[in-house]
């Protein structure tokens, strides 16, 4: 005589369990890693916020565009990463509500089950958006010898060689540039090194512009304002005549580099990132809804 069937195993109970949870632990993990993003952009924006303002705020004379379009994007990024972060919350919110009423009515289905991949895979994309937020921006250097510069006068400035112009190089639209630029001194005699300045005044513009004396300082268009080619003009004080000392006693040349940085290189990737997440915790609740008319009607 056969024995009856005896309860499942213990093993059996607690994967079928695990299985259950599925849904609900992928809809929870939703909520609490949007709340997490959510108060991270909050935070980015008020911190950002607090040093702008500590330094005079929005329309000040902070120095360097660069500057301004850092801060700008900077709380820019904490907005968009505060929303993708509630849209989050509120999907696994509103989508842990549904599981739960669904596993109390004994409702839960292997399509419900298959559906907490999306709240899962939601997280992963807008994690990866704020992580992104804490990598540097990229950036190169150019370096520049002193035979990559050239002597030049700006009418109405003075007789002799205030500038030197370096040779052309291309750059992108909104990449910002930061000029290392030092002028060194030596000697007419033994071409040894007697001085050497310390960072330069230097402004980025078009090979055919001049620099305008007036308001010249470091940093002036340091934004490039299209793709296309630039110079680069650093300002020294020389001599009057070359005749005059110091300029008739040794040699003067610009070295140094320039630094160019995409600090909007990570936006577009963290808006595609964060906009596919939001996609994704939405697309369990659109279906949910879907399966709930579904059952109504029946």
């Amino acid at each position: 005589m056969e024995e009856a069937d005896g309860p499942p195993s213990a093993p059996s109970t607690v994967a079928r369990s695990t299985r259950e949870q599925d849904p609900l632990r992928a809809s929870s993990n939703a909520w609490f890693v949007g709340v997490l993003v959510a108060g991270y952009g909050l935070l980015l924006v008020g911190t950002t916020s607090a040093e702008w303002l500590s330094l005079g705020g929005p329309g000040s004379h902070l120095g360097p565009p660069s500057i301004i379009q850092a801060f700008t994007l900077r709380i820019a990024e904490g907005v968009y990463l505060g929303i993708f972060g509630v849209v989050l919350a509120v999907g696994g919110s509103v989508l842990s509500r549904k599981e739960r009423s669904g596993k109390d009515e004994g409702r839960l289905s292997h399509a419900q089950l298959g559906r907490s991949l999306f709240p899962y895979a939601a997280v992963m994309l807008i994690v990866i958006a704020a992580v992104i937020s804490l990598a540097p921006s990229p950036e190169r250097t150019l370096g520049f010898a002193a035979s990559d510069f050239q002597l030049r006068t700006v009418p109405g400035v003075g007789p002799y060689a205030t500038f030197f112009m370096s040779r052309s190089f291309s750059a992108l639209e909104g990449e910002a540039f930061n000029p290392l630029i030092t002028v060194v001194w030596m000697d007419n005699s033994t071409g040894a090194v007697v001085e050497r300045s310390g960072i330069l005044p230097a402004w980025v513009i078009a090979p055919s512009a001049l620099p305008s004396y007036t308001g010249f300082n470091f940093g002036s268009g340091n934004l490039a304002p299209a793709d296309g080619t630039y110079v680069l003009w650093v300002h020294l004080d020389l001599c009057e005549t070359p005749a005059t000392p110091p300029c008739s006693n040794y040699t003067v040349a610009a070295i140094g580099n320039l630094v160019i940085a995409t600090q909007k290189a990570y936006v577009p990737i963290q808006l595609a990132l964060g906009a596919a997440g939001s996609v994704l915790i939405a697309v369990p609740l659109i279906q949910s809804g879907i399966g709930s008319r579904r059952t109504t009607s029946r």
